[in-house]
């Protein structure tokens, strides 16, 4: 529906008093269903990084362990919850749960009577970034728990140190994203049979890389660089800027106690098998008070079929006529979804000391 015709149904839903107006409020919350979901699917970073599988009515969020052996398998139970880690026998199956993620929007009627259709439209495209904020830290709380697990062995697959390079201290290229912490992750993919295709980094990494010499790389590449504000590909490596990484991202890994941010070391000072050297201090708004490690993540999405996310229900709007009482109306809705990562030596982490 073009945006004269919504703005009409819109104004055509002032009329709260007539059976016409109902039904124009019902169509025109069903309406907003396809931008909401135009808008979820361009603001997800995971619908990007996740294989997303919209399931059939019916069918089970079912997937087969990957085909060489045991390895662990992490999924997340619910919106929230910490990622729980197992090892699947050969052969066997992966069941991942779904779970809903609901949102809601409401605007004064005399917006409708005034024919403010920019008012529903932001509301809408609120509620989808309040999704996408959603599925992000859902994404997150599986990725992270794999790149950080050592994997003990079982059956005829032997132990892997969990997937964390850090350039040492005293090396070149220790405090900053370098070619040397990139080279060390592209060998440490090699090594477990994948490639590094994808790199998700923070503001300030990509700071980093805008600031690399020409005696760090060739000058055809600092030239692509500039030329691509710093983004782009690297050595074939496709390079993602993540605002919510970095030493004030919500996702970073900070001191244990932190009143900000998902991800905190405990009290013994380690991360699953992650023990930073110096980790970094937030606030509880987030201010770095005293800086340290900070992570990036690689991945080989060559053949993405490791990261998934399983969708039973896209979001759909459904007007919500228990507002009209308080001379409102809005939307509600959710979806239905889950996240799982079935073969974790396609992700890794990168540890960028900045004490």
């Amino acid at each position: 529906m073009d945006r004269t015709k919504l703005q009409e149904l819109f104004k055509a839903t002032a009329a709260i008093d007539t059976p016409e107006g109902v039904e124009a409020y019902k169509a025109f919350a069903q309406a907003l269903t396809v931008p909401i979901l135009q808008e979820i699917r361009d603001a997800s970073i995971m619908r990007q990084l996740f294989a997303v599988e919209r399931l059939a009515p019916g069918a089970q969020a079912v997937y087969p362990v990957a085909d060489d052996f045991d390895i662990p398998v992490f999924v997340l139970p619910g919106l929230g919850y910490i990622a729980q880690n197992f090892v699947e026998g050969v052969g066997e199956e992966v069941y991942v749960p779904t779970f809903s993620i609901s949102v809601s929007a409401d605007w004064k009627v005399t917006y409708a009577r005034d024919s403010r259709i920019d008012i529903p439209e932001r509301s809408a495209r609120n509620a989808a970034r309040a999704i996408a904020d959603y599925e992000e830290e859902s994404g997150w709380r599986v990725i992270v728990p794999g790149a950080t697990t050592n994997f003990a062995g079982q059956g005829l697959l032997g132990p892997r140190n969990a997937p964390i390079y850090q350039v040492p201290t005293g090396q070149t290229g220790e405090k900053f994203l370098s070619k040397e912490l990139l080279n060390l992750m592209m060998v440490g993919m090699k090594r477990v049979r994948r490639s590094l295709t994808d790199l998700y980094i923070s503001p300030e990494d990509a700071a980093d890389i805008r600031e690399w010499t020409d005696t760090q790389v060739d000058p055809i590449t600092r030239r692509e660089i500039f030329t691509a504000s710093g983004m782009g590909r690297i050595w074939n490596i496709n390079l993602h800027e993540v605002f919510q990484l970095g030493a004030t991202g919500r996702y970073n890994i900070n001191q244990n106690g932190a009143q900000f941010g998902v991800f905190q070391v405990d009290g013994s000072g380690d991360f699953n098998d992650y023990t930073p050297t110096n980790v970094n201090t937030v606030d509880a708004n987030g201010n770095v008070t005293a800086a340290g490690e900070t992570q990036v993540y690689g991945f080989d999405l060559s053949v993405n079929d490791s990261l998934v996310m399983p969708v039973r229900k896209e979001f759909e709007a459904h007007d919500d006529p228990t507002l009209l009482r308080q001379q409102k109306q809005g939307f509600f809705g959710w979806e239905e979804v889950g996240f799982a990562l079935l073969d974790s030596r396609m992700v890794q982490m990168g540890v960028i000391d900045r004490s």
